[in-house]
């Protein structure tokens, strides 16, 4: 009966040990990945920044009739309302 009990013993000490170590692990994996976004420089789109997004040479009204003729669903509607 005494040597059952050690066993259990030795099975909960160990079990405990891998459960604490693999937690340990997540927690440096989770620190050090959060460290390396942090440090890792945000792109934000500002009004400070002056990038256009209208390629020279096209007006805003190309662009939109670009949009509008290309892709899945363009062209006139099947049902027009009068």
């Amino acid at each position: 009966d005494f040597a059952e009990g050690n066993i259990h013993h030795k099975a909960l000490l160990i079990s405990v040990t891998v459960c604490s170590i693999l937690l340990v692990l997540i927690i440096i994996f989770c620190y050090f990945r959060y460290k390396r976004q942090e440090a890792r420089p945000r792109y934000s789109i500002g009004l400070e920044q002056d990038e256009t997004y209208i390629p020279p040479g096209e007006s805003l009204k190309d662009l939109i009739e670009q949009s509008q003729s290309s892709g899945s669903g363009s062209g006139l509607p099947l049902l027009v309302r009068k």
